[in-house]
């Protein structure tokens, strides 16, 4: 969606994509489906053909965020607040919301930039940190202790910036990239997680969907995103409602169930660390393993016994038409038992 968002966004026409398995070349079907898909792209350009829009342009264009009056006063009891900005923002937008959601909580708040903090590269894509979360850039510049030191100790956690080209800065992909040496392990378990937001987020649906597939990969708990969208009065309230939420929601050490973005994507690395990954990313296993993470359906016996039991009663003709009658109500049954308890 971002390529496709950014081939729109240029009048490129986009000539499909291909997102295959690392290990689909391997096999003749993966390598067959390649080259067919090579021969589609190279016709699309032989032929001058048209493909349809995905994606309209969005208007980075933002009304003017001028904060008035009184911010709400969240008390934050005591617990680590964290405004983390890819850079200094003065007499903009961002600056402005940010400022504003600081002096919204009443208590400590660390207001941080990117910007200030000793990153010497990207990720290498190196894999040296599988074994034991070891980065090749360990003692070379700032950004492990800066994320572990600031980062994994703050409770509440807000990232703040600016959408370029459909999504937030390189400074913000730099940082995403460089916690991999935390490889597939969740480091922010527990924490609540916001994002401020400057520029038409409502536009780009992908970029919003990458913030709560992180908050979820992370098993966070995404307390809300605000931008700048709207009048001033309004993103007044907005930030000082998020500034209530983080801190009520941190108060009851509240984390929203996972979507399939969370969910899935935590299977999926599940079944790879578990598998053709485990010697690579032995850290990854040992966490999984230490934290219930193979949660693998075929160790479920009572599911098991069940099920066992219910295909051999419904291999009955008579029997299978029995249950298929009652087979709503008996599904929610034992949840309307707790519903009228509660």
């Amino acid at each position: 969606n971002y390529m496709r968002g950014i081939c729109d966004d240029l009048g490129m026409v986009f000539a499909g994509s291909f997102s295959p398995d690392m290990y689909d070349i391997m096999q003749q079907e993966g390598r067959d489906k390649l080259i067919r898909f090579a021969e589609s792209c190279f016709d699309i350009v032989k032929r001058n053909l048209l493909t349809p829009r995905a994606f309209d342009m969005p208007d980075y264009c933002m009304p003017v965020y001028e904060p008035a009056g009184d911010s709400a006063k969240a008390d934050t009891g005591g617990r680590r607040v964290l405004i983390l900005s890819d850079r200094r923002y003065i007499n903009d937008n961002m600056g402005n919301m940010i400022t504003r959601l600081a002096s919204a909580f009443n208590g400590d708040v660390r207001v941080m930039s990117l910007s200030d903090i000793d990153i010497s590269g990207g990720c290498l894509g190196c894999c040296q940190c599988g074994f034991d979360y070891r980065c090749v850039y360990t003692g070379k510049d700032g950004f492990i202790d800066f994320y572990k030191n600031e980062i994994m100790t703050s409770d509440i956690i807000v990232m703040a910036g600016e959408i370029k080209d459909r999504y937030l800065s390189a400074k913000w992909k730099q940082m995403f990239d460089r916690a991999f040496f935390n490889t597939h392990t969740p480091t922010l378990s527990g924490k609540q997680l916001a994002f401020l937001v400057s520029g038409p987020l409502r536009s780009i649906a992908n970029l919003r969907e990458i913030m709560k597939a992180y908050t979820e990969f992370q098993r966070a708990n995404l307390a809300g995103i605000v931008t700048d969208e709207q009048e001033s009065v309004l993103t007044d309230r907005l930030i000082d409602s998020l500034a209530l939420n983080l801190v009520e929601y941190a108060g009851k050490g509240y984390v929203g169930p996972q979507t399939f973005l969370g969910y899935g994507g935590t299977k999926i690395f599940r079944d790879d660390v578990w598998g053709r990954l485990r010697f690579v990313f032995q850290a990854d296993h040992k966490y999984y393993e230490e934290n219930g993470f193979y949660d693998f359906p075929q160790d479920d016996k009572k599911t098991i016994d069940i099920n066992e039991k219910m295909m051999a009663l419904t291999a009955n003709p008579e029997m299978k038409e029995n249950i298929r009658k009652i087979m709503k109500s008996e599904m929610v049954k034992p949840i309307k038992e707790i519903v009228d308890k509660k």
